[in-house]
């Protein structure tokens, strides 16, 4: 069995490649950016003035996996790198359509390489699939679909009624997925043998859109675990200090952000700390009303991300959508409790390793933070927990479930 995977950007997208390299029926891994510290565009920013190098190089091999076998990358397209370049500078707006098109002229290139070097099976990933799902099913290869967020039609009413409840939170180009957006999802999802996804919630959401139970694969994420260390954190006693909470991701409505600041000011100072780690997705204005009670952090190398859990308590996701955030698995990697919402994905064992939130609101979250800056021992035994059971969530054990998740 030959297995192509294709994705137009990242997205974690070569751990799937190597699952099926390593079984030795990876045929190729097609993708727009992916950068090997030999490859032109590395070796051309070595050349670059001595404050510029650096980053230069660091940013590009981002996109660089060491595991995957770079005589298996096909490299096409410059459109996801275009639309990378928009949403730094902030232009969200012009971004969604050149991913659009990018997304089709991608399909199209994958398409033209499945011609040269044929494969049983094409493996995708959700708004990049249609063209390629549409040319590979009447030709009777095997098409899965890698869902990576719950179905947009969901999401729609979700968003509408946060939009209502905290619409400072939301910015002016913030616009609900359309009817065409949605229709070519659904076409995906149709077309697709076997979809996958890496939480309940998100299969959820799926089946509730008429998605048939049948093709649908639950397979939590993981997280690199060559960059976390092997030995336990070493934290103060909780007794006697505020909790320290970290939250990371991007700093938005979908992330639950109205929730937990609105929680934070609930709350004393002597309760209760929190650090945000991610891009601002709220107006400015907005997020400067918690400053007060926030440290921002917008900006971290993947390198620094685990001084930074280790030196937390607890991990607060209440988020509203999700697919399965990968950050859960990092909490664990770093021994911290977690409190989270279910729509968070898969992460927290209830009462071992943290909590899954009865609601996303302002007052669940300050009577939860509460509650654990009252029980120091329960903290502590999650975080010992957490630490115990981090093995179970790497990438390594992700990939090797995928083989026999396709032969099944």
């Amino acid at each position: 069995m030959r297995v192509g995977v294709f994705h137009p950007g990242a997205q974690q997208s070569w751990q799937r490649a190597v699952a099926f390299q390593d079984t030795g029926q990876l045929a190729w891994f097609a993708t727009s950016a992916y950068f090997h510290p030999e490859s032109a565009p590395v070796r051309a920013a070595g050349h670059l003035p001595s404050g510029l190098r650096e980053p230069a190089q660091r940013r590009l091999l981002r996109r660089h996996f060491p595991l995957l076998d770079p005589a298996h990358v096909r490299r096409m397209g410059v459109a996801e790198l275009a639309e990378l370049g928009l949403r730094r500078l902030g232009a969200d707006a012009l971004a969604h359509p050149v991913n659009t098109w990018g997304n089709r002229r991608f399909g199209r290139q994958v398409i033209a390489l499945m011609q040269r070097e044929p494969v049983d099976v094409v493996w995708g990933f959700d708004t990049s699939a249609l063209e390629v799902f549409r040319w590979a099913k009447p030709r009777g290869i095997t098409c899965v679909l890698d869902q990576t967020i719950g179905h947009p039609a969901v999401m729609n009413g979700v968003m509408a009624a946060e939009r209502t409840r905290h619409p400072e939170f939301f910015r002016g180009h913030d616009r609900p997925f359309s009817a065409a957006w949605i229709g070519r999802q659904n076409e995906e999802i149709a077309l697709a043998d076997l979809v996958l996804c890496g939480s309940d919630f998100c299969a959820e959401t799926l089946r509730a859109q008429g998605c048939d139970p049948a093709k649908l694969r639950v397979v939590p994420y993981g997280h690199d675990e060559t960059r976390w260390p092997d030995t336990p954190p070493e934290r103060l006693p909780l007794d006697g200090r505020p909790l320290e909470l970290l939250f990371a991701g991007t700093i938005g409505p979908r992330k639950g952000a109205a929730h937990l600041l609105q929680a934070i000011e609930r709350l004393s100072p002597d309760t209760a700390r929190l650090t945000l780690v991610g891009h601002r997705n709220v107006p400015k204005a907005t997020l400067e009303r918690y400053r007060a009670r926030v440290r921002h952090v917008p900006q971290l190398a993947p390198g620094e991300l685990p001084a930074l859990f280790r030196s937390a308590d607890l991990l607060v996701l209440p988020s509203l959508f999700e697919g399965s955030a990968l950050v859960l698995n990092e909490a664990l990697a770093a021994g911290l409790g977690i409190v989270q919402s279910h729509a968070a994905g898969d992460g927290a064992r209830e009462g071992h390793t943290g909590t899954i939130l009865p609601e996303v609101s302002p007052e669940a979250l300050a009577a939860t933070i509460t509650a654990l800056a009252r029980d120091p021992e329960t903290v502590a035994a999650w975080q010992a927990n957490a630490w115990a059971e981090r093995h179970t969530r790497t990438w390594a054990r992700y990939r090797a479930r995928l083989p026999a998740v396709l032969a099944a």
